[in-house]
């Protein structure tokens, strides 16, 4: 007999690895056969970079659940034109495939950083629409070419996001694996560009002269690494009379569009045909400048303007300090720091001045950095004083800060991607003729902000610059608040007209202030995994990879959501919780009817598996709950494997013994299906064939056995109640219940329907099991003297004496 399960268990795992090995090889057969019917039109005068002939499409659950597209783009590109064709492979024979909506999201620089299931970023996020454009494509697989084009794109790395659009998991379905079709989303996509190749080479430092006749022309220069403003000297030659308006576009990086670019004007040659035109560049890049012919620019800024500006918020004395790179030796963890023997802080200390600017630049390099988080804090370094709790000082009965010298002073600092920006006053950052919202105001009299931090999720590859200005009060009044003392200085420049007069002390009595002043900024630049390396205390910081690419993420935990599992706001409530996994492990308790009834008609075998049934089932959807109300005894693998199995094996005993064969036959073929279940179970658990062929198989067996008995002894061999009654009652009852099980489960009724599944397939067996080995006859379900033969059940027999030692 050994040897013979020992053959079969053989069999059985080289039909799994042959049947794993057909399946392989007929889905890569399906996706040749698409792709032949895939033809890339290539454009003409477009080039061919790159394509991947089938990625692999999931719905969005979290990022481990996202597929990321690789996209070099080279310089001098005026056409980027992405294509995709996303299409359903039929894995199975079993109904049909509906197209799905997929969702392609295109960035430059990094991963997008995306919430396709509506959770908002935590606080302290910088919204990643405000960092660079993510372009955003719909698509169904249904097997038709969607193009997608970036006109003038930047150079540099692209990648694309690509998943199933997002669907609330509570009202989705649970299907069992071999009752519907098993389909799998696939995506093809290249990537075709057009390059420029007419464009002359100048030098931004020495001017450009051209004749009128050239217009539109297209030029690039370099700029050094320098932050100084760059005057390129334009002369126009050869212009008539009747020469139209030239417009005049310089944009760093790439080809200038109608919507990026640093400086956009426009002049008329023939009023003066020599412009000097100043603007900021990035430095060390590539800068490309379009002339061209122009109606209409009533909207468009003169280009004298730009000649040597002389703004009062432009200063001349900038400085750049290069920040130090400190590696942990872990996935997209290092900070940046100035440059330091001490091997335990990387923390900079910046000291500026109210006439200066003065940036760090620090670089984020491409594949290594980006799948992480970066975390910029800055704070303003305080007087003694303030961090030992002192209350604020008293002069005159008027409340002071915690400044060495009294001072109100505020620094502004902001935040660019390959070049400096201009610090303001009010709070903003300019450069060139854009201005953005600064990344941090620091106050030194509102110790609500003289510190900030800011997340920034997948950083962009390239030179990150922090630009640090510092402002000192001219005129203040120290006036008393209505916040405690924590709020006090009121800067006359900038001072809230709607206020009440009441709320200050008097309009007399201020002070004069100071033109110059000096300041620490303590700064902070560091980059983690997830968030901080972890994700709150509701989710684990986990790795995705993609053919080279990594990623971090967090894999939020008991209903918790958002980018790092803070979000509660579609977690259950802890009661409900409770009564849910209440339902599915206390339901497992109808159990202990089938166990009595198995004993009181000598299924001893089979009740025992039916205890560990319950068991086994109790307390994997204890381990398997929220982790708020979950009790795991060991490893959840454990459990699960122990459910599905237990209850395979409970389907199998109780069709042997229904079926008429003797005990013999029937030990041998309890020991075979004990051995195939359990490779099914491991191959794969929650396939509905598992389950299907070990029943099959035991219905045959059962029908053979009562036709052979039948055609033996031409009577049937249980009494004629179990054949009109009993039995046809415990089959409604499995029919009932495997059509909950395999049809109407929801994740929302989930702990409902599973909880019936269990008593009513419990409660099946009480009826399904043949009272045959009583002798006695009688009442099934009512124990009789001889039901149970061991020692010790003599002590629950009243009808006998019990024997004295």
């Amino acid at each position: 007999m050994k040897v013979y399960c020992f053959i079969l268990l053989y069999m059985c795992s080289v039909a799994n690895a042959g049947d794993k090995e057909v399946e392989e090889d007929g889905n890569r057969k399906k996706i040749i056969e698409q792709l032949t019917r895939t033809r890339t039109v290539l454009l003409d005068d477009y080039h061919l970079v790159t394509r991947q002939i089938a990625t692999d499409v999931y719905m969005f659950r979290s990022y481990r659940t996202v597929s990321v597209i690789f996209y070099p783009v080279m310089r001098d590109v005026t056409d980027a034109r992405f294509t995709f064709q996303s299409e359903e492979l039929h894995l199975n024979n079993i109904g049909s495939c509906s197209p799905q909506e997929v969702i392609v999201n295109i960035k430059h620089g990094s991963y997008p950083a995306v919430n396709p299931d509506g959770y908002d970023f935590p606080k302290g996020f910088v919204d990643p629409a405000t960092r660079g454009n993510i372009h955003t494509l719909e698509l169904l697989s249904d097997g038709l070419n969607r193009t997608y084009s970036i006109k003038n794109p930047r150079p540099g790395n692209w990648y694309a996001l690509v998943y199933i659009k997002w669907e609330d998991p509570r009202t989705q379905k649970v299907e069992q694996q071999g009752l519907v079709a098993d389909c799998q989303t696939i995506l093809y996509t290249d990537l075709q560009v057009k390059r420029e190749s007419d464009i002359e080479l100048i030098d931004c430092y020495n001017g450009l002269t051209l004749e009128y006749s050239q217009i539109p022309a297209l030029f690039k220069c370099m700029s050094i690494d320098s932050t100084d403003p760059i005057g390129l000297n334009l002369t126009i030659l050869k212009a008539t009379n009747l020469a139209s308006e030239l417009s005049f576009k310089i944009q760093a990086l790439s080809l200038p569009t109608d919507e990026n670019y640093l400086v956009f004007c426009a002049f008329t040659p023939e009023d003066n045909n020599i412009q000097t035109i100043t603007f900021y560049p990035h430095p060390n890049a590539w800068h490309y400048i379009y002339i061209n012919h122009m109606n209409d620019t009533t909207k468009v800024p003169d280009c004298e303007s730009y000649y040597l500006r002389s703004d009062a918020e432009e200063v001349d004395n900038n400085t750049v300090l290069d920040l130090m790179r400190d590696d942990k030796g872990r996935f997209f963890t290092f900070d940046y720091g100035l440059p330091t023997t001490d091997l335990q802080d990387t923390t900079s200390l910046v000291n500026i001045t109210s006439n200066e600017v003065k940036s760090v630049r620090f670089k984020v390099n491409q594949f290594l950095d980006i799948g992480g988080s970066l975390a910029i804090e800055a704070s303003l370094l305080m007087s003694l004083k303030y961090y030992m709790g002192y209350k604020r000082e008293l002069k005159k009965g008027s409340l002071l800060a915690f400044t060495e010298d009294n001072q109100y002073f505020k620094a502004v600092i902001c935040l660019d991607i390959g070049h400096t920006s201009i610090p303001l006053k009010t709070g903003h950052c300019k450069y060139n003729d854009k201005v953005k919202p600064a990344l941090f105001v620091l106050n030194s009299t509102d110790s609500e902000s003289i510190y900030d931090k800011t997340i920034i999720p997948f950083p962009d590859s390239g030179t990150w610059y922090l630009t640090l200005r510092l402002f000192c009060d001219k005129i203040v009044c120290p006036c008393r608040t209505s916040d405690n003392g924590t709020k006090y200085y009121v800067d006359l420049d900038v001072i809230d007209k709607d206020r009440e007069e009441d709320s200050y002390a008097s309009w007399n009595n201020t002070r004069q202030g100071t033109s110059d002043c000096n300041a620490t900024v303590v700064l902070s630049v560091s980059s983690t995994s997830c968030v901080g390396g972890r994700c709150s205390n509701h989710g684990n910081c986990l790795l995705n990879t993609f053919g080279g690419l990594v990623m971090s993420f967090c894999s939020c935990s008991a209903g918790y959501g958002s980018w790092d599992c803070s979000d509660d706001s579609r977690m259950d409530s802890r009661l409900y919780m409770l009564v849910a996994v209440l339902l599915l492990t206390l339901s497992n308790l109808l159990f202990i009817f089938s166990i009595y009834v198995a004993i009181i008609r000598l299924y001893y075998t089979e009740a025992m598996m039916y205890a560990f049934t319950m068991v086994f089932s109790t307390f994997y959807h204890a381990c398997d709950a929220p982790a708020q109300v979950a009790y795991c005894m060991v490893r959840g693998n454990i459990l699960q494997f122990g459910d599905f199995y237990c209850g395979l094996m409970s389907f199998w005993l109780t069709l042997l013994a229904m079926s008429v064969v003797n005990d013999k036959f029937r030990s041998s073929i309890q020991l075979i299906g004990a051995i195939v279940i359990a490779l099914l179970t491991t191959w794969n658990m929650h396939s509905f064939v598992a389950f299907l062929l070990p029943v099959a198989v035991g219905a045959g067996i059962l029908l053979l056995s009562w036709y052979l008995d039948y055609r033996k002894s031409r009577t049937m061999r249980y009494p004629k109640s179990y054949y009109t009654i009993y039995m046809p009652l415990g089959l409604v009852l499995v029919s009932v219940g495997l059509i909950c099980y395999a049809f109407l489960q929801t994740e929302q009724n989930y702990k409902i329907v599973h909880s019936i599944w269990h008593m009513i397939i419990a409660l099946s067996v009480v009826f399904l099991l043949p009272d045959v080995r009583r002798n006695e006859g009688g009442n099934p379900f009512v124990p009789t003297p001889n039901s149970c033969k061991l020692p010790f059940c003599r002590v629950f027999n009243r009808s006998q004496p019990i024997a004295a030692d």
